[in-house]
C-alpha cells in the first residue's frame, strides 16, 4: 500500500482515470451484462497498461502496482460493471419515457398536471388553499422528461464517485499496518531496479567513463533510507608557486654593503 511514485499513482486518481476511459467507451457497449463487463474489463486493462510504464519510470514498487490492479480489476470494475450495463440499457431506453420525451407527451404531461393540482387544490381534505400549486405541478410534469434524465445521471455518478472515494479511503486505512520489513523490502525493491539505457548514445572521452564509473560504484539510490550516507572526499590544497629567480640589481647592492632602505651608503674612499 505504500506509494513511493507520487500522490496521481493513489488509488483514487488512478480509479478516476480507468473509469474516465471505461465511460467514454460504455454507451457504445452492447446492453447485456456479461458482454459489458469483458469490454469494461478489456478497456481498464488497456489503461492500466499505459500508466504501468509512467509508473515505473516514477520508480514505484512492483508488489504496490500489483495491489493497485487487483484494488481496480477486481474490486472497482465488477461493482462499476453492473451499474453501466443498467446505465447503458437506461439510455438505449430513452430512460422509459412516453413517446421519448417529445414535445406533445410534454403538452399531454403538462395539461395532465394542471388538472390533477386543480383538483388537488379543490378538494376539502387536502390542506392546501393557494391556487398557484397548480400551476406548479404542471411545469413539473412538463419538465418530467428532464426531472428523470437528471436523476438516473446523478445516479450513477454518484456511483463513481464513491467508488473512487472507498478506494482513496481503503488505501489510507492500511497505511497505518505497513511492516518496518515490507517497507524496507519495497525500498529495496526499488533501489535495484535498473535504469534504462537509451539506444543510441554519444560516445564518452575517457575521463567522463571515468568519473561515470566512479559514480555508478559509490551512488546509491536516493529513495533507499537504509544505505549509507556518501561524503565528499576532502579537495586537494593548491601546490605552491615556484620560487621567483633572483634580482640581479639586489644582490649587487647586497654585496657592497647596502642594507639601509634609503639606498646604498657611499664607500669608505669616497667618504675621504
Amino acid at each position: 500500500m505504500l506509494n513511493l511514485a507520487g500522490r496521481e499513482y493513489d488509488f483514487g486518481p488512478v480509479l478516476f482515470a480507468v473509469l474516465q476511459d471505461c465511460e467514454h467507451r460504455r454507451r457504445s457497449l452492447p446492453p447485456d451484462d456479461a458482454e459489458a463487463a469483458a469490454k469494461l474489463a478489456e478497456t481498464a486493462r488497456e489503461k492500466l497498461a499505459e500508466i504501468a510504464p509512467c509508473y515505473a519510470e516514477a520508480g514505484g514498487s512492483p508488489a504496490y502496482w500489483r495491489e493497485l490492479e487487483s484494488e481496480v480489476l477486481e474490486t472497482a470494475l465488477p461493482q462499476y460493471a453492473r451499474a453501466a450495463a443498467a446505465q447503458t440499457r437506461l439510455e438505449l431506453d430513452s430512460y422509459g419515457l412516453w413517446r421519448q420525451g417529445d414535445p406533445l407527451s410534454r403538452l399531454a404531461l403538462g395539461l395532465g398536471g394542471l388538472a390533477l393540482g386543480g383538483l388537488i387544490v379543490k378538494a376539502p381534505f387536502i390542506p392546501i388553499f393557494d391556487d398557484a400549486f397548480a400551476f406548479v405541478l404542471a411545469a413539473a410534469s412538463f419538465f418530467y422528461p428532464e426531472i428523470k434524465r437528471l436523476y438516473f445521471d446523478w445516479r450513477h455518478s454518484r456511483l463513481l464517485n464513491r467508488l473512487i472515494t472507498q478506494a482513496e479511503r481503503y488505501q489510507h486505512r492500511q497505511l497505518p499496518y505497513v511492516s518496518e520489513a515490507d517497507l524496507d523490502a519495497e525500498l529495496r525493491a526499488v533501489s535495484t531496479v535498473p535504469a534504462a539505457v537509451p539506444a543510441k548514445t554519444a560516445t564518452p572521452t575517457t575521463a567522463t567513463a571515468a568519473t561515470a564509473a566512479t559514480a555508478a560504484t559509490t551512488t546509491t539510490s536516493p529513495l533507499s533510507i537504509f544505505a549509507p550516507a556518501i561524503t565528499a572526499a576532502p579537495a586537494k590544497p593548491p601546490a605552491p608557486p615556484p620560487p621567483s629567480p633572483p634580482d640581479p640589481a639586489r644582490a649587487h647592492a647586497a654585496d657592497d654593503g647596502d642594507t639601509r632602505p634609503g639606498g646604498p651608503r657611499p664607500r669608505a674612499a669616497e667618504r675621504q
